[in-house]
C-alpha cells in the first residue's frame, strides 16, 4: 500500500511539474517590448530574431492582425521600420515576406522614383541597371552587411541582400527628415538608408522608420454618420371650442 502511494505521488509529481513546464513554454513562447507594449511570436518572432532584430525592423508598433495586401488578406505585423507579412502559401524561409514599404512611402509622398536623376557605374560601387541607381561607400556597406538569411552560410550573400532591402530607387540625396533636420539618404525598394555622421560607427548609417510614417500619414477612417430620429410628429392638445359642437339632429 505505501508503495503504491509513494508511485501515485511520484507520478502525479511528474504530471504538475510537466504540466507547469508546459506553461512556462507558453508564456515565453511571445516575447515583449515596453518601448511599445506589443509582443511578437510564431513565426513572426523567429523571422525577426533570425534577419536583423531591432537595427533592421525596429520594435513591434501593432498586434499581429489580418490585412489586405494587394486585395488579398493576409496575417501581418507592423514595425517601426517594416511590414512583415505571413505567407502560408509559401515554404519556409520565403512564408514570411517583406513590405516594399520605400516605394510604398515613396507613393504616399506623391513622389515618382522614376523621375530621380539616374547614377552610372564607377569603381568602388555597386551599380543597379534594373533601376539605373548606384550604392556607394557606407550605405553599400551597410547593404551588404544585412540580408535575410537562406542558405546558412557565413556572411551575406547579394541575393540575400536584395531580399531584405530591394533595389535602390534614388541615388544619395539630401532630404529634411521627421526631426527637422536635413540628412544623406538613399531610397530602397523596402528601406530608406541614412546617413548620421553625428553618430559614430556603426550606427553612422540608420534605417528610416518607415513603418511609423506610413501608418501616421495613412488617412484615418472617417466615423460612419449616423442620422438623428426623425422627430415623432406632435399631436395637438385639444382645447375646448376647438372642435364643432355637435349636430343636432
Amino acid at each position: 500500500m505505501q508503495r503504491w502511494l509513494a508511485t501515485l505521488l511520484i507520478a502525479t509529481g511528474l504530471a504538475v511539474t510537466a504540466s507547469w513546464s508546459a506553461a512556462s513554454q507558453a508564456q515565453t513562447a511571445q516575447r515583449c517590448f515596453a518601448e511599445t507594449g506589443f509582443c511578437i511570436a510564431g513565426r513572426i518572432r523567429s523571422f525577426w530574431e533570425q534577419n536583423g532584430g531591432l537595427p533592421v525592423f525596429g520594435f513591434p508598433v501593432t498586434d499581429q492582425h489580418e490585412e489586405l495586401i494587394e486585395g488579398k488578406p493576409f496575417q501581418v505585423q507592423w514595425f517601426e521600420r517594416n511590414r512583415l507579412e505571413l505567407h502560408s502559401e509559401h515554404k519556409a524561409p520565403y512564408d514570411v515576406l517583406l513590405g516594399r514599404l520605400g516605394a510604398l512611402r515613396l507613393e504616399q509622398q506623391g513622389r515618382n522614383w522614376l523621375g530621380f536623376a539616374s547614377g552610372a557605374a564607377r569603381p568602388g560601387c555597386r551599380y543597379f541597371s534594373e533601376t539605373r541607381h548606384t550604392v556607394c561607400g557606407d550605405i553599400l556597406t551597410a547593404w551588404r552587411k544585412n540580408g535575410l538569411e537562406f542558405d546558412g552560410r557565413t556572411g551575406k550573400s547579394e541575393a540575400e541582400n536584395l531580399a531584405l532591402f530591394g533595389l535602390p530607387l534614388s541615388e544619395p540625396q539630401t532630404e529634411t527628415l521627421s526631426n527637422g533636420k536635413p540628412y544623406t539618404v538613399q531610397w530602397f525598394e523596402r528601406a530608406r538608408f541614412e546617413l548620421h555622421p553625428e553618430n559614430k560607427p556603426p550606427y553612422a548609417v540608420l534605417l528610416g522608420l518607415l513603418g511609423n510614417e506610413l501608418r501616421s500619414a495613412a488617412p484615418k477612417p472617417q466615423p460612419t454618420a449616423t442620422l438623428a430620429p426623425y422627430p415623432a410628429p406632435q399631436r395637438p392638445t385639444p382645447t375646448i371650442g376647438s372642435y364643432p359642437p355637435p349636430r343636432g339632429d
